[in-house]
């Protein structure tokens, strides 16, 4: 009955509905939930995941669609742990009792998330891409790897993982967001790694192995904004990636001809997609770039 005011929203509009069982915002989330030592803790982070598992099914069931059902906790240390193994037995023993309870893998989707480190647990991180990636790979049954973009380190990039992951799991599920050095949920821009996620998701044939969300907010400006400035580049990097001649670039690879390949990289930089979207919008009936913002002003 709580949620029945979501389900009213998406019908009206048509729409399926994910679910986020919040690990966090509460007293009994004090650096650690479903790692915690003491077990009445524990149980009572386990017990909600349990009915978020049943609220994701009421979703499901009323929409029509499946529900994603996203894992993802903070558990960790400020400092450096003295027990590494501990907290991720309990981590590990705590999932697999919240995924005890029944459920329609075909309309629940649980995803277990990782994160390289979070403010106050910057020296260990109880659900590491390691954990959450391993536990997704051995309860494929059950529930799906997901990956955030923003959760890693610098350096590391998940488009490069992408290929990794579809070849050892049916679906994989992304946050698609904008990592600001260690810090993420940045608004979604066209920058080099949102296109090279949609690259590789094309590239890969895995539209429909996917599930793209896009994790994104800042109260500092224009909601409206933030958002239609987040989902636009995505669609433009799904656009931009549709029309790449990916079979002639994989060709050319495949032939060793590495300098043709170099040239047509760059040359495909240059191809006129603003024309093709522009004509999307046109289609679809909806603002162009050049004008949505000034019905925000409006």
């Amino acid at each position: 009955k709580h949620f029945k005011k979501w389900v009213d929203f998406c019908k009206e509009r048509g729409l399926g509905c994910d679910f986020n069982p919040t690990f966090f915002s509460h007293p009994k989330a004090n650096g650690l939930t479903l790692s915690h030592p003491d077990p009445e803790i524990r149980k009572f982070w386990i017990d909600h995941g349990k009915s978020c598992i049943r609220i994701s099914a009421y979703l499901a069931e009323q929409l029509g669609q499946p529900c994603i059902m996203n894992i993802w906790t903070g558990d960790g240390f400020k400092d450096i742990p003295a027990d590494r193994m501990g907290p991720r037995v309990r981590y590990k023993e705590s999932i697999d009792e919240i995924l005890s309870e029944p459920f329609d893998f075909n309309k629940v989707k649980p995803c277990v998330e990782s994160k390289v480190f979070g403010i106050g647990v910057e020296a260990y991180t109880v659900g590491s891409a390691e954990f959450s990636l391993s536990y997704a790979a051995m309860n494929k049954d059950k529930c799906i790897p997901l990956m955030d973009n923003g959760h890693y380190h610098p350096t590391e990039v998940v488009s490069d993982k992408l290929s990794s992951m579809l070849l050892f799991n049916e679906k994989v599920a992304l946050h698609v967001t904008r990592a600001v050095r260690w810090d993420s949920d940045h608004v979604v821009l066209l920058d080099d790694e949102t296109k090279e996620i949609a690259k590789e998701i094309v590239r890969c044939d895995a539209l429909d192995r996917t599930y793209i969300a896009l994790d994104y907010f800042d109260a500092s400006i224009n909601r409206i904004s933030a958002w239609t400035v987040g989902f636009r580049s995505f669609q433009k990097a799904l656009l931009m990636a549709l029309c790449t001649p990916n079979a002639m670039l994989a060709k050319l690879q495949n032939e060793s001809n590495f300098t043709e390949l170099m040239v047509m990289q760059e040359e495909v930089k240059m191809l006129p997609y603003g024309a093709v979207w522009a004509e999307y919008c046109a289609r679809a009936g909806v603002a162009s770039d050049a004008s949505w913002f000034e019905e925000v002003k409006a």
